[in-house]
């Protein structure tokens, strides 16, 4: 019988950027219906040859720790007596005791419907915490506690960013395009103290996972070649590839690159740092991580071991007995039913 699981973001109050609540509780009696709803301790076991089932078999669960999982999924995987695995990010989870009503809250006729918190799109939620140091739109240590009862809490890491890994530009920044992760990506600090905030006109180079990869950092000459540039010389018709010939003419290379063991040093760091900081919040050990964006290599899978039972990824496929525990596999749900239909399906009849 094949097992596999499943990742989400966000549950939402209706129709729109990412899956709805409505629409998440039909997939949930989808699954409590016709599959076992197990744990990742289940599927540690079951890779390991210790664990079998007898039909297809499936784990839930969410990726970041936004306010809305608690607001809507929690409530409904509570109603249904299902258990699901949560992935904050460290440096998201907010210091606080406050406690957000929920959709139990609604159900028992404590607030109203529109009361309930209105999520905004993870991209917006993640450049608000970058740039304001925090966003209310992710859970409070509180609510993380409340949700235990359902959720079990495994590692995310703490930067949860992308940055620079090759000298190639792709593109310029020209405030409607790049990622949210910029202002660390061009940033001069590996933590959240020294971010880039104007950085119009600034390459966009190939990135992933800051835990991925040997970050690069844009050189200082090549930001203020940038920055001495008149506001005329971007309105000019292509003016991005003009840029892009004076930017090669006058510097041979644009990324400065850390050493591996600098990257080896940092990479550590923060998979230790953030699963304490994350087992002290919660009072329980985190033994589980999921790879930010899914990114890894092999170099941070074997570093990922010696701080975690196992790492899972973002690669499209079934568990299988035997395969590395560092490199599991995961199945993104699109936030329409059709699409859930099909991924569940698929994964039910792999082999």
């Amino acid at each position: 019988m094949s097992v596999f699981i499943i990742y989400y973001h966000q549950i939402v109050p209706k129709w729109g950027f990412d899956v709805a609540y409505k629409t998440f509780e039909r997939e949930v009696k989808i699954l409590k219906k016709f599959f076992n709803v197990i744990t990742l301790d289940d599927v540690y076991e079951y890779i390991q040859g210790k664990r079998s089932f007898d039909k297809p078999s499936v784990v839930i669960t969410f990726d970041d720790g936004y306010l809305d999982n608690f607001v809507y999924a929690y409530p409904i995987l509570k109603k249904h007596k299902l258990k699901a695995t949560i992935f904050p990010i460290t440096s998201r989870i907010n210091q606080t005791d406050t406690v957000r009503p929920t959709l139990e809250d609604y159900w028992n006729g404590k607030v109203s419907f529109n009361e309930l918190h209105r999520p905004k799109p993870m991209g917006k939620i993640n450049y608000e915490f970058l740039t304001k140091g925090h966003s209310d739109e992710f859970l409070t240590v509180a609510e993380l506690n409340k949700m235990k009862d359902v959720f079990s809490i495994e590692g995310h890491a703490d930067i949860h960013a992308k940055v620079f890994y090759e000298d190639k530009i792709l593109d310029f920044y020209d405030g409607k395009n790049g990622h949210w992760s910029a202002p660390y990506a061009h940033g001069e600090s590996n933590d959240f103290s020294k971010l880039e905030l104007n950085y119009y006109g600034f390459p966009i180079f190939p990135d992933k996972n800051n835990l991925s990869v040997r970050r690069g950092f844009l050189k200082k000459e090549v930001k203020e070649f940038i920055q001495s540039l008149d506001k005329a010389f971007f309105q000019q018709k292509k003016w991005k590839e003009k840029l892009k010939n004076e930017l090669q003419k006058n510097f041979s290379s644009l990324l400065e690159f850390e050493t591996e063991k600098e990257r080896e040093e940092r990479v550590k760091k923060e998979l230790k740092t953030s699963k304490e900081k994350l087992e002290s919040m919660i009072n329980q050990s985190v033994n589980f991580l999921s790879y930010p964006f899914g990114h890894y290599d092999e170099k941070l899978s074997r570093w990922t071991s010696q701080f975690f039972k196992a790492a899972f990824t973002t690669e499209k496929d079934i568990v299988r007995h035997g395969i590395n525990v560092y490199t599991v596999p995961r199945i993104a749900i699109p936030k329409d039913i059709t699409s859930f239909l099909i991924r569940i399906i698929q994964g039910a009849a792999k082999k």
